[in-house]
């Protein structure tokens, strides 16, 4: 396997599974745990539900080549800079799967 791919899947799991739950310690966000930080930072990645792009049955960051891996750390990074911006993007995701209503 390439290193690079590796690191960047080690980079996203400890923004997903570390990092950002860590900060939702910290500040107000609408949301705290990882598996939700992780839809949101999917979902927005596809610009819809990601499972609609990606196989349920195997864990979805080892589906994601490099560059959406980098695109996904970028927006993952921008939730942790920026909380504010966790709300709108789980708006956009709350809204691609039918649960915010319009």
């Amino acid at each position: 396997m390439d290193n690079t791919i590796d690191n960047l899947r080690e980079h996203y799991l400890s923004l997903i599974n570390e990092q950002l739950p860590n900060r939702a310690k910290q500040v107000s966000m609408p949301v705290r745990f990882n598996h939700c930080f992780a839809r949101i930072v999917l979902d927005n990645l596809f610009e819809g539900c990601w499972y609609d792009s990606l196989s349920r049955k195997l864990p979805a960051y080892k589906q994601l080549n490099e560059e959406q891996l980098v695109r996904a750390i970028a927006i993952a990074q921008q939730m942790l800079t920026d909380s504010k911006s966790v709300t709108w993007l789980n708006e956009n995701s709350l809204r691609w799967r039918g649960k915010l209503g319009e």
